[in-house]
């Protein structure tokens, strides 16, 4: 008997002690709070270098800068009080998510909100508790703590919009939003990860939920006949735009020729929709204008077969055509057999099919720019071929498949990368860098893409170039293109959908080249 009371004395005084010291260990978890970075697109705090794989010696970038900011803060959502939403009881129950449409004057309604074409609205999306703590390194992420896709869908117009996460309540994000078209609007939105799970999603399981606005936009056209100055050209530069119906496009705008297209191959629609920035004018300029514009000049291109499938559909524009056998290009055309642009065969691409015969395209693939050092390799080939007239980067996408390859990581290598190129290799040249993909909707088996990551790495690109401060360095912003509708998720590939492909095209001929 004394033995069995000292054994139970014994099993309580364990059950005590591990009680004792598994809450020392929550409550020391959970009062780790990590830093929150702010991730606008041009804005970001520094923070130490991680060790990384490979590091080149030369780099002249400094670290990310302090923030200054958000973007997205402009005065119609400076008028809303997150920090009421965040506490309000009576319209959210503090659990499910939400997204909502404000009132113009920042107030919170159920009911649905009227305005006119041209102006702004703030769209807000709260978030229910996290499902876990995640130990999170304080570090630089380049992306929100939550991975959320969200569009503001219409009958004829799609809006891909950007949210922000609020400074002090974390589980609220907004966005600035101009609503340019008149037409009815919802939003769709999705949260894809909690907590920054989307930067090592080995780790962690694929759980999508989706959910709708309870209210709606309602954008009326601006009454009367007032005539609008015609926009100024964006020259390749976009931040914001919407996706609309070529239907409904062409009656709002007949004599706009962006949507008068020559043959079928340079129809820059996407599934019948035209993508028209917000504050500026998208050229049209044909792949027969592109080839006069670059008449003469050679072209070195470093980068994956994202750009390469650019350079497909500049080369051969009825590539994976609507007449084409084998429609498995219009997602994946890595079974192609090219003789260009290839480890073992260096034969550069020329353009002979046009009276402008005389532009050569040396594509060299490299892959992942984190896992090696391509200085010398780079250095080396470079001085093999002739001397460029204009440079292509892309990079990025290999290294967003890479299950362990952060995107703080990616910027150290990216911006030393780019600082050997403009000062050892090409210091003259004009060099455009090319964004990686947008992605979304879903992940890709065996990589880690998904689109919190996209957007992370996408921001590096942005801010390193930004920062840079080359006005022969151009950026190609592709992902500003990207929506779920044009990503090829369902075919199990990170790539956009061949149509898509014309319509980075033009963007890059925008940039580039004079319509005229």
């Amino acid at each position: 008997m004394h033995a069995s009371s000292l054994q139970r004395h014994n099993i309580v005084f364990l059950i005590v002690a591990l009680t004792l010291i598994f809450s020392l260990s929550y409550f020391r978890y959970t009062g780790y709070r990590p830093e929150t970075p702010p991730v606008n697109d041009f804005s970001l705090p520094t923070s130490t270098r991680p060790s990384t794989p490979h590091r080149y010696s030369s780099s002249s970038l400094p670290p990310p800068p302090k923030f200054e900011g958000n973007s997205s803060a402009t005065p119609v959502c400076n008028k809303v009080d997150f920090d009421w939403l965040a506490s309000d009881r009576l319209h959210w129950d503090g659990w499910t998510s939400k997204a909502m449409f404000m009132r113009p004057d920042g107030l919170y309604t159920s009911n649905d909100i009227t305005i006119t074409a041209g102006e702004n609205i703030c769209v807000v999306v709260v978030l229910g508790p996290i499902p876990a703590v995640s130990a999170i390194r304080p570090e630089i992420h380049f992306a929100p703590a939550d991975s959320i896709t969200i569009h503001a869908v219409g009958d004829m117009i799609k809006v891909p919009i950007t949210l922000e996460q609020h400074e002090r309540q974390g589980n609220i994000y907004y966005s600035s939003v101009h609503f340019t078209h008149a037409d009815v609007y919802v939003l769709k939105s999705t949260t894809q990860y909690r907590s920054y799970f989307w930067e090592t999603p080995i780790y962690h399981p694929y759980r999508p939920f989706g959910y709708t606005s309870h209210n709606s936009l309602v954008v009326n056209e601006v009454s009367g006949t007032i005539e609008k100055p015609p926009l100024p050209s964006c020259n390749g530069h976009i931040s914001t735009g919407s996706w609309i119906n070529k239907t409904e496009y062409q009656r709002l705008r007949p004599l706009d020729f962006y949507d008068m297209f020559g043959d079928a191959q340079e129809d820059h629609a996407a599934d019948d929709l035209l993508f028209v920035p917000d504050q500026c004018r998208m050229d049209y300029i044909s792949t027969s204008q592109a080839i006069q514009c670059l008449e003469g000049k050679t072209i070195h291109i470093w980068g994956d077969n994202n750009i390469k499938r650019n350079l497909k559909a500049f080369n051969t524009p009825s590539w994976c055509g609507s007449d084409s056998t084998d429609t498995r290009c219009i997602c994946n055309d890595d079974f192609d057999d090219d003789n260009w642009g290839t480890d073992d065969i260096n034969a550069p691409l020329m353009i002979t099919d046009t009276w402008h015969n005389d532009i050569r395209v040396d594509f060299n693939p490299i892959g992942s720019i984190t896992l090696r050092d391509l200085r010398e390799t780079i250095r080396e080939r470079a001085s093999q071929l002739p001397r460029a007239d204009l440079v292509m980067i892309s990079v990025g996408n290999d290294d967003i498949t890479l299950s362990r390859m952060t995107p703080i990581q990616f910027w150290h290598s990216f911006t030393d990368l780019m600082a050997f190129l403009v000062d050892e290799v090409y210091p003259e040249q004009t060099i455009i860098v090319r964004t990686p993909q947008y992605f979304s909707g879903g992940t890709v088996y065996g990589t880690s893409w998904n689109s919190g990551r996209s957007r992370a790495f996408a921001t590096v690109v942005r801010q390193a170039v930004k920062q840079l401060q080359r006005p022969n360095i151009l950026l190609w912003d592709i992902h500003r293109l990207g929506v779920e509708d044009n990503t090829c998720v369902g075919s199990g590939s990170a790539y956009t959908k061949r149509n898509v492909v014309n319509i980075e095209n033009l963007l890059l001929w925008n940039l580039i080249c004079s319509s005229s």
